[in-house]
């Protein structure tokens, strides 16, 4: 497989810090590939970086002093711009229910599980995605 291509939001997550912070770091290593388009006397330089993989590693392993290994973040689907986005959501739902036991005939504890799964997740829309696995649910009384 040839070297992973990552976008400055994946190593934004990666090394846990602002997306111009990467910018600044990696625009001009070796290996960087910049997509944007240069800076003219009437338009300001807009920069589209993709960084290799491998440059990553390399850049980490230079500054802990050991050999580092990179986990590529997961990304989202985008479903956004497609209709049937809500459709394929409502089916992942739908199968996660089943595997946890939820009946097909929807009482009320099921009805309420649904409730609360549709608005935390709600929620969850308004913090970052690479934030989530730190935020804690606490149960209503």
């Amino acid at each position: 497989m040839s070297d992973v291509l990552l976008t400055v939001k994946d190593v934004a997550i990666i090394l846990q810090c602002g997306e111009d912070s990467v910018v600044r770091r990696f625009a001009k290593m070796p290996g960087v590939i910049d997509l944007g388009k240069p800076e003219t006397r009437s338009h300001r330089r807009y920069r589209v970086l993709r960084i290799p993989k491998v440059v990553v590693e390399q850049y980490l392993t230079n500054k802990s002093g050991r050999s580092v290994s990179v986990e590529i973040p997961q990304r989202a689907e985008r479903r956004r711009k497609s209709p049937k986005w809500e459709d394929r959501a409502i089916l992942n739902l739908a199968k996660a229910a089943l595997q946890n036991g939820l009946s097909a005939g929807g009482d009320a504890r099921d009805k309420e599980t649904f409730r609360r799964i549709a608005e935390r997740a709600r929620l969850l829309t308004h913090v970052p995605e690479n934030r989530w696995a730190d935020v804690e649910w606490f149960e209503e009384e």
